[in-house]
């Protein structure tokens, strides 16, 4: 089943405020380009062209990505800094726009849902956008990739997947949780990750692909085991709140977590279809967000669409409480943004925050949204005049 409504343009309001939001980023990062992680993409791609190694195995900082991520950044890398770091943020901010809209296509009125999703978006995206972090284009990637699962569009869903490796490894999650819970995707993404994984293959020798790829494990497995509290993940949470666990209690969290992960993306597809796949998103990205050890504060515009689209929801059908708890959550994955705040809140609030969205996905779980014709019912007359016709 399509779970999208209607296939309105982009509102001129909403185009408005995204164009608003590119020029101003446009003049933070032409007055200071230097500032941002782009440059060790850029140089990433440098060296993967000059044949030298992309990962520095004595820190776990630098480049953390797929050899892919250098070699499809190679077009921005070619750039003068000043429009390389116009031109990505340009891209990933049409990626990230256009997923709010398809999501917006939900609700009855898709150009004011439009500009009220991205509102409410906005606010947790702006440092991740500033530094030109991939966090932001991979939230619009998820969003793409499970609507067209959902939709029954393999090939599309598959694709959005398997930019989001690109964009970071850690998309891994929402890779799997698709494969698990739609049969239809398996194969392209199959076809697609052979492809993916040969693209290196076919840029570079192959003594040197050979030791990338193995650099890369070597340093996934590294950076993975930060030993610094300076992560906004559960172990933040846990530090602040003078909890020290052993590690192994923490991967046993971490592990503990698939299960009730898949028994509630299970619970939503047969429960509720209509939006089984922003459930998908929102688990994903709320596994993501707790269990991630380097989930870093500018990463949680990964589940703000999630809970500005229920906020959005609750709000539509009655339930003010809700929504505007929901609400205060959305802004709230904004506060690295909002100056001081940052600093009372940082490493605790947002992963707090992200606890408490997952209890409101398991309480829908149990009680699902009204289907949109019930919601809405002036939507589902006007769908069957349209059928009619």
């Amino acid at each position: 089943m399509n779970p999208e409504r209607r296939q309105d343009p982009l509102p001129p309001a909403g185009l408005s405020l995204w164009l608003g939001y590119f020029l101003l980023l446009s003049v933070v990062v032409a007055h200071a380009p230097e500032h941002a992680v782009t440059p060790t993409y850029a140089e990433a791609s440098r060296a993967w062209w000059a044949h030298r190694p992309l990962y520095d195995l004595q820190s776990v900082h630098g480049f953390l990505y797929l050899p892919q991520s250098a070699i499809l950044y190679t077009p921005f890398a070619l750039l003068p800094p000043v429009p390389r770091e116009i031109l990505w943020r340009a891209v990933n901010l049409a990626v990230l726009a256009g997923a709010l809209a398809r999501l917006a296509r939900f609700f009855p009125r898709p150009s004011r849902s439009f500009v009220l999703l991205s509102l409410l978006s906005i606010p947790a995206s702006l440092a991740s956008a500033r530094n030109g972090q991939t966090n932001f284009p991979l939230a619009g990637a998820m969003i793409h990739g499970f609507l067209d699962a959902a939709s029954g569009r393999a090939y599309r869903a598959a694709f959005w997947f398997l930019l989001g490796l690109v964009y970071k490894p850690v998309a891994i999650v929402p890779y799997l949780l698709a494969a698990a819970f739609y049969p239809g995707l398996r194969r392209p993404m199959a076809a697609g990750t052979l492809l993916l994984l040969a693209l290196p293959w076919l840029c570079g020798p192959p003594n040197f692909v050979r030791d990338q790829y193995h650099d890369f494990w070597t340093k996934l497995l590294l950076s993975g085991q930060p030993h610094e509290p300076s992560f906004s993940d559960i172990s933040g949470l846990l530090t602040v709140l003078r909890i020290h666990l052993p590690s192994s209690w923490i991967f046993a969290c971490r592990a503990l977590a698939v299960p009730i992960t898949l028994l509630l993306g299970w619970t939503a597809l047969r429960r509720d279809p209509h939006h089984a796949a922003l459930w998908l998103d929102a688990l994903a990205a709320v596994y993501l967000m707790l269990f991630n050890p380097r989930t870093e504060a500018n990463s949680y515009i990964l589940l703000a669409p999630a809970t500005a689209f229920c906020a959005l929801w609750e709000l539509s059908i009655g339930g003010r409480a809700a929504g505007a708890a929901l609400v205060a959550i959305t802004l709230g994955f904004g506060s690295p943004s909002y100056g001081p705040v940052h600093g009372w809140t940082n490493l605790w609030f947002q992963p707090l925050l992200s606890l408490l969205f997952l209890g409101y996905i398991a309480f829908r779980s149990l009680r699902p949204l009204p289907a949109p014709e019930a919601a809405f019912p002036s939507l589902g007359a006007r769908q069957n005049e349209e059928s009619a016709r």
